[in-house]
């Protein structure tokens, strides 16, 4: 048997989500009038945490997949750009913990001899 959400179940979803973009947008803006990059940098690291949460089922195409780790590298490498133009040095460490994961990620791989 299936339940049907209530009226006013849906409008308090409804509500709450437009609640969390305007806050979301709020955040931006005020951050930009800090800094630009400081809003572009809260939306790059929002891009890599919608990525990382958003899971599809294991069942899903694999463009499912291909979209949810391309939306984590435009947000990574959109922080990395970002961190190049506000000093080298942090960008340069953005690239160095990538190559980080990517060797952890090889090395934990179980080889596909044995």
């Amino acid at each position: 048997m299936t339940t049907q959400r209530t009226n006013r179940a849906l409008a308090r979803e409804a509500a709450g989500l437009c609640l969390t973009a305007l806050g979301v947008l709020g955040v931006l803006v005020a951050l930009g009038a800090l800094h630009w990059a400081a809003a572009l940098n809260a939306a790059m690291t929002g891009l890599i945490i919608a990525g990382r949460l958003t899971v599809p089922k294991p069942s899903a195409p694999r463009r499912a997949h291909v979209l949810r780790w391309a939306v984590c590298g435009v947000g990574y490498i959109g922080a990395t750009a970002c961190a190049f133009v506000l000093c080298a040095p942090i960008g340069w460490l953005y690239i160095a913990v990538a190559a980080i994961a990517a060797g952890l990620w090889l090395a934990t791989r179980e080889s596909e001899g044995a």
